[in-house]
């Protein structure tokens, strides 16, 4: 890339930014900006944490952790009454794969709509992505957005229909059965719906156009709210030719709930990360006095690399640094 294309790049990605902000600001969203570092961190087994360490002359030393996003002040700040609000920062993520669309440092656009649920924050999302469209790729306004859920996507790409697939064994055997390769080595319900999830259904329903996926099974845990009566939680993501921008929730608002992902996420964690972290017991407490929201999470560099028309991601972080 030369320095014409670098900067060309670097002001679409600056013209995309204010656009945003600019949105959000007109919706009622207030602006926050939350610390990277924290003393410790929401528990997800599948995410890998930077840990550094805070050095004091006049007190203890402690571990610091730079965050994967940054969830855990902004649910702080809504306890508190802060309402709807949104945010652009840096995120971390550790042992991160590499690729075309992945970086270990990036930028996220998260924001929570209070008093809403994922529905709301869909139709949010399709406008500010409408704008976007319309300002910076015309192509991908005049396109319609597949809604699928992730039950009647999983059946058409695998022939396996996870309802009638509770637990571990019956979902191993309907795999087997339709002439999937399920050795030992897979030992959860979650390793082998991922495999064929990730193999099967996200390249055949994901790779072309603008498509949502949403009620995800139970039997992946989140911190969203399950369906009344049904075995799937209230979350979408959103790809848009096979690149995966957003994901959102119907935030849990139970204690109770809350309390229960942690001490289960904190025992898988404890178990399989290789970067041990430190996890705040008393964090569900602040549930306590928080309201029904929506919150979402949008990866701001591959959403500038749709935008912008670049195919890698390290060509819009290199033209951002």
């Amino acid at each position: 890339m030369n320095s014409f294309e670098k900067f060309s790049i670097l002001k679409k990605r600056s013209d995309i930014t204010e656009a945003v902000r600019s949105f959000f600001i007109q919706k009622g969203f207030l602006q926050v900006e939350t610390p990277l570092l924290a003393p410790h961190v929401i528990p997800e087994s599948h995410i890998e944490i930077f840990r550094t360490e805070q050095i004091s002359m006049y007190k203890k030393s402690r571990s610091l952790y730079l965050l994967p996003s940054p969830e855990l002040w902004m649910k702080k700040l809504i306890a508190q009454g802060s309402g709807s609000i949104f945010q652009i920062c840096k995120c971390f993520r550790n042992n991160e794969q590499s690729g075309m669309q992945h970086s270990n440092e990036f930028t996220m656009l998260e924001y929570y709509a209070e008093g809403a649920d994922y529905l709301y924050s869909l139709k949010l999302t399709e406008e500010l992505f409408k704008s976007l469209f319309l300002k910076f790729s015309p192509k991908y306004a005049e396109m319609p957005i597949k809604v699928l859920t992730i039950q009647s996507a999983f059946l058409k790409t695998t022939g396996i229909d996870i309802e009638k697939c509770p637990d571990f064994l019956s979902l191993r055997k309907a795999a087997i059965n339709a002439g999937y390769d399920i050795n030992e080595s897979y030992t959860t319900w979650e390793e082998i719906f991922n495999l064929l999830f990730v193999s099967k259904t996200e390249p055949a329903v994901c790779g072309n156009g603008i498509t949502v996926l949403m009620d995800y099974p139970v039997q992946i845990p989140t911190m969203a709210k399950k369906k009344e009566g049904k075995p799937y939680y209230e979350r979408w993501e959103l790809y848009i030719d096979g690149i995966e921008i957003a994901n959102c929730y119907s935030e849990e608002t139970a204690p109770e709930k809350v309390r229960e992902y942690y001490r289960t996420e904190t025992q898988a964690k404890a178990a399989i990360s290789q970067v041990p972290v430190d996890v705040d017991a008393s964090y569900p407490e602040i549930f306590r006095t928080f309201p029904e929201c929506s919150g979402t999470a949008l990866g701001m560099d591959r959403l500038v690399m749709i935008l912008t028309g670049c195919t890698d991601i390290s060509q819009v972080l290199s033209a951002a640094t």
